[in-house]
């Protein structure tokens, strides 16, 4: 057990010493391996996803769009057990400026523009924008809400997109955050059995942890 923990560890400390691109190669590797691995330890047939990307829902008429990466693609059927009005659409590799365009796409549809509340589980894969976060809320508006995921990532640009959405409530209203940094670390360190080997992609138990993390941000009585 030592032998394979100080391996894990090696292995995201020389991930934030590769270059931004190579890393994020690597890590796009890591998200279809884990993905696999999902399949091995899902609890029930359909909670996991193995292929790059998924446009996935239950109900013609969703009332929740979940904008997600490998993480939620991965996990895409067990959020969609979570969440039966779920819509999700998720791909491996996805930055958050995908993201902005895949939402600007999906409000040609009806059933997309009727939708109220957002998660965004966007930022593993890179830096993001102060002016993208702002392209996307004139899209999104003063009326929906959005749930932002902070994410927990080994990666040169973790701490930049952590405070950028820490800061994201005092610019817009009608934004809550799901810290999800918080959820999975202690004290300053991740809880390593709530994720895969990469550091990034959460197993069985750490999708719980997210996903409960999300169904209180819905149901928070303030906004």
């Amino acid at each position: 057990m030592r032998t394979k923990t100080w391996c894990v560890l090696a292995a995201i400390g020389w991930l934030a010493f590769l270059p931004i691109a190579r890393a994020e190669r690597f890590l796009d590797q890591a998200a279809l391996r884990d993905a696999r691995a999902d399949l091995q330890a899902q609890p029930q047939p359909g909670y996991a996803w193995d292929r790059r990307s998924c446009l996935r829902y239950n109900s013609l008429h969703p009332d929740l769009l979940i904008l997600g990466d490998s993480i939620m693609d991965g996990w895409s059927g067990y959020a969609l057990h979570v969440f039966p009005g779920l819509f999700i659409d998720a791909k491996v590799g996805r930055q958050f400026s995908g993201g902005v365009r895949q939402y600007a796409r999906l409000l040609a549809y009806k059933p997309i523009r009727q939708i109220q509340t957002i998660v965004v589980e966007l930022g593993t894969n890179g830096s993001v924008k102060a002016s993208q976060i702002g392209a996307f809320m004139r899209m999104v508006g003063f009326t929906r809400k959005v749930i932002f995921v902070i994410p927990e990532v080994p990666r040169p640009w973790e701490r930049e997109v952590q405070q950028l959405y820490e800061n994201l409530p005092k610019e817009y209203g009608n934004v809550r955050l799901v810290y999800w940094n918080r959820l999975s670390t202690h004290n300053g360190k991740e809880i390593h059995t709530y994720f895969w080997g990469d550091g990034v992609h959460p197993n069985w138990k750490g999708i719980q942890v997210m996903m409960h993390g999300i169904q209180a941000a819905l149901t928070a009585e303030k906004w």
